[in-house]
């Protein structure tokens, strides 16, 4: 997960002749160099309310469903705002056409994308289907199980469409405690976390005592999982934000 700042836009001129149209202007949103939406004119918002959005859209014709991929879903968790994989469409769609709404790069790289409430504010005002949203859809524990599988680093999970178990035999130690009894409460917070009714995200605080696992990649890559807290209970960790079960 990584955090949408230092929002600018960028107009570009796109050649639409093929799909008989000329040339169109559009406007580019970017977060810092990150291209996060090339033509806001032209994002709409998809399915009944579903809140799931084309952010890439054909460079030829401006319409979306031309190319495949490139689909987000806007959701809610607590104070902050997120663009994630649009899990449900992705999942529940028939084998061949599953490829048709992943996510943008961005995404399947570096994570969902979080914005802060000043951060969505700025959104808001540049991009009309998001004005047109009255009320943000709540990130579900579902959701969440499946962003935390999709996030965590060297796909330990698998990757979409389909997620698989923990991949422990690459794990090759972790920051303390026994390996395997630390792995068997990170499924059990995960599956928590997927029967909740309601999640939120909290910002990771200097005073948090962090539980790390280390790869057996050759070089121990941390995968920083989760928060130990002061009960011994743990808290997924999405980047630098927790989760929280309400």
């Amino acid at each position: 997960m990584w955090e949408i700042e230092n929002i600018s836009t960028k107009k570009r001129q796109l050649d639409f002749s093929s799909s008989g149209q000329g040339t169109f202007v559009g406007t580019a949103i970017y977060s810092n160099d990150t291209l996060v939406f090339n033509q806001i004119e032209s994002i709409e918002n998809h399915g009944e309310d579903e809140q799931v959005f084309q952010a890439i859209i054909c460079d030829h014709c401006g319409y979306t469903h031309c190319e495949p991929g490139n689909w987000i879903a806007l959701r809610k968790a607590g104070e902050f705002y997120l663009l994630l994989p649009a899990f449900e469409w992705i999942i529940e769609e028939e084998e061949i056409l599953k490829s048709e709404y992943r996510p943008p790069r961005y995404i399947s790289t570096d994570g969902a994308a979080l914005l802060t409430p000043k951060a969505f504010e700025q959104l808001q005002e540049l991009i009309v289907a998001f004005k047109e949203v009255q009320t943000v859809r709540d990130l579900t524990g579902p959701e969440t199980s499946l962003l935390y599988k999709h996030d965590t680093p060297h796909k330990l999970f698998g990757s979409l469409p389909r997620f698989e178990s923990l991949q422990e035999e690459r794990i090759l130690i972790v920051s303390e405690g026994e390996l395997n009894e630390q792995l068997k409460l990170i499924q059990q917070e995960i599956q928590l976390v997927e029967n909740s009714e309601s999640i939120k995200l909290e910002e990771l605080n200097l005073e948090d005592r962090t539980l790390s696992f280390f790869l057996d990649d050759g070089i121990a890559t941390e995968w920083r999982a989760a928060v130990i807290k002061e009960t011994g209970e743990l808290q997924l960790l999405l980047n630098r934000w927790k989760v929280a079960r309400c």
